[in-house]
Protein backbone atom coordinates (compact mmCIF):
# COMPACT_ATOMS: atom_id res chain seq x y z
CA UNK A 1 0.00 0.00 0.00
CA UNK A 2 2.96 2.28 -0.50
CA UNK A 3 1.16 4.09 -3.34
CA UNK A 4 -1.49 5.35 -0.87
CA UNK A 5 0.93 7.38 1.19
CA UNK A 6 3.66 8.35 -1.30
CA UNK A 7 2.02 10.25 -4.12
CA UNK A 8 2.77 13.28 -6.26
CA UNK A 9 2.37 16.47 -4.19
CA UNK A 10 -1.13 17.89 -4.47
CA UNK A 11 -3.40 20.33 -2.61
CA UNK A 12 -3.92 20.13 1.14
CA UNK A 13 -7.58 18.99 0.95
CA UNK A 14 -6.75 16.32 -1.65
CA UNK A 15 -3.81 15.03 0.38
CA UNK A 16 -5.92 14.70 3.54
CA UNK A 17 -8.67 13.00 1.54
CA UNK A 18 -6.25 10.56 -0.01
CA UNK A 19 -4.53 9.75 3.27
CA UNK A 20 -7.86 9.48 5.13
CA UNK A 21 -6.27 10.36 8.48
CA UNK A 22 -3.33 12.59 9.43
CA UNK A 23 -1.93 12.09 12.91
CA UNK A 24 -1.62 15.32 14.90
CA UNK A 25 1.01 16.02 17.49
CA UNK A 26 1.27 19.15 19.64
CA UNK A 27 4.96 18.56 20.38
CA UNK A 28 7.34 20.37 18.02
CA UNK A 29 10.38 18.15 18.48
CA UNK A 30 11.67 17.86 15.80
CA UNK A 31 8.37 19.00 14.22
CA UNK A 32 4.66 18.30 14.53
CA UNK A 33 3.60 14.96 13.05
CA UNK A 34 1.06 16.58 10.73
CA UNK A 35 3.69 18.93 9.28
CA UNK A 36 6.17 16.08 8.73
CA UNK A 37 3.46 14.02 7.01
CA UNK A 38 2.13 16.79 4.76
CA UNK A 39 5.29 18.66 3.76
CA UNK A 40 6.18 16.16 1.03
CA UNK A 41 2.61 15.50 -0.06
CA UNK A 42 1.25 19.05 -0.46
CA UNK A 43 2.63 21.53 -2.97
CA UNK A 44 4.15 24.51 -1.15
CA UNK A 45 3.19 23.22 2.31
CA UNK A 46 4.68 25.11 5.25
CA UNK A 47 4.58 24.19 8.91
CA UNK A 48 1.29 25.33 10.41
CA UNK A 49 -0.68 25.42 7.13
CA UNK A 50 -3.08 22.72 8.34
CA UNK A 51 -4.01 24.66 11.47
CA UNK A 52 -4.20 27.99 9.63
CA UNK A 53 -6.60 26.60 7.00
CA UNK A 54 -8.48 24.18 9.29
CA UNK A 55 -11.82 26.03 9.32
CA UNK A 56 -12.05 26.09 5.51
CA UNK A 57 -10.88 22.53 4.79
CA UNK A 58 -14.01 20.56 5.75
CA UNK A 59 -12.04 18.32 8.10
CA UNK A 60 -12.62 17.21 11.67
CA UNK A 61 -10.43 16.45 14.65
CA UNK A 62 -10.99 12.96 15.99
CA UNK A 63 -9.36 9.93 17.55
CA UNK A 64 -8.57 6.78 15.61
CA UNK A 65 -5.69 5.09 17.40
CA UNK A 66 -4.09 8.51 17.78
CA UNK A 67 -5.41 12.05 17.73
CA UNK A 68 -5.52 13.61 14.27
CA UNK A 69 -7.43 15.08 11.35
CA UNK A 70 -9.71 13.37 8.84
CA UNK A 71 -12.20 14.37 6.15
CA UNK A 72 -15.56 15.36 7.69
CA UNK A 73 -17.43 12.61 5.84
CA UNK A 74 -15.29 9.99 7.65
CA UNK A 75 -15.92 11.43 11.12
CA UNK A 76 -18.46 9.74 13.39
Amino acid sequence: MLWRSLFTPTTLPKAIGRLGFVQADPIRSPARAQDLTLRHRVKGYRAGDLEARYAKLGIEEDFFVNYGFLPAQLSI
